[in-house]
């Protein structure tokens, strides 16, 4: 990304490519470019041209920024370059998703879920669970069933990034995020086309942690400044830093210490270790999943 959160740092081309040298070896199959807003980075139809270059599927996730439009518009961003995308939307409310996401969102996010249609590439919608939205997720997958969506991602508000700024009564309580979670099953049955995902969120007592990126490495984020986390919710953290992508590959400057040190309190965990003891909270990749899930070849 051209930004992460406060950094200014951008990721150059060359270590871009040493990343994706790096991730054939290793059998990867599917790159995602994040940001803040990806589109933003001055390379990022070279990125995109890259990825594809070497073999690997493509993906992005955008907030439906302008630019990401133009360069649709333009032909520079189109499927030859792009095999999926997710669209950030929170709430069919107008009002709701701008005072979320800054004004505007709204329009962004419906204009450019309209022309991955057009162009078809297939796309997802991401929800951010905050309180203020969970009554309204039913009208969210409604609406991305109709705009021909693949999938529908809700997810736990994270407090990072822009989610430092959530005030606590924005966090859903358990009792929410379960009745969410009861009224989506309600509504999605086996056979429906598209499919939703639901991050559980919560471990109940005596259920053990179902998975984790910390130990199995399975979503490893590389930032501009080379700094690697297997971890989500501590990219931006730089005290839990253990990993930093040189030339050769991964290797591990905290050792005991950052995530290193959160790994060694897996064996004991029950529940994501980031979190609070007594939490008991999922790993943030643990999903629930609803209706028809494509095959793995098409994901």
């Amino acid at each position: 990304p051209l930004e992460f959160f406060a950094s200014m740092t951008a990721m150059t081309k060359d270590l871009f490519r040493c990343v994706l040298r790096w991730a054939v070896g290793l059998g990867a199959r599917e790159v995602t470019l994040l940001g803040g807003e990806p589109s933003l980075h001055p390379n990022f139809v070279e990125f995109l041209d890259e990825v594809k270059l070497h073999g690997f599927g493509s993906r992005v996730v955008t907030n439906g920024a302008r630019r990401f439009r133009r360069l649709m518009k333009k032909g520079e961003v189109g499927p030859h370059n792009l095999d999926r995308a997710a669209v950030s939307l929170d709430s069919c409310d107008p009002d709701v998703e701008d005072a979320l996401r800054g004004p505007g969102s709204w329009t962004d996010a419906n204009e450019t879920v309209a022309m991955l249609r057009e162009a078809g590439v297939p796309f997802d919608v991401n929800v951010t669970g905050v309180k203020a939205v969970l009554d309204g997720i039913a009208d969210v997958i409604e609406y991305a069933a109709g705009a021909g969506c693949r999938r529908v991602n809700i997810h736990w508000p994270s407090q990072m990034g822009l989610g430092r700024d959530l005030p606590p009564d924005a966090f859903p309580d358990r009792d929410a995020w379960l009745s969410m979670i009861n009224r989506v099953r309600s509504r999605i049955g086996p056979t429906v086309e598209h499919f939703v995902e639901v991050e559980r969120a919560f471990v109940d007592e005596g259920e053990a942690l179902v998975g984790c990126a910390l130990a199995d490495g399975s979503n490893l984020q590389i930032m501009p400044d080379g700094n690697a986390y297997r971890c989500g919710l501590l990219v931006d953290n730089p005290r839990t830093v253990s990993l930093r992508f040189a030339h050769a590959g991964l290797e591990v400057v905290g050792a005991g210490r950052g995530e290193e040190a959160l790994r060694h309190r897996l064996s004991a965990c029950h529940g994501c270790p980031v979190f609070a003891p007594g939490e008991r909270r999922a790993c943030i990749y643990d999903k629930l999943v609803m209706g028809r899930e494509p095959s793995r070849a098409s994901r």
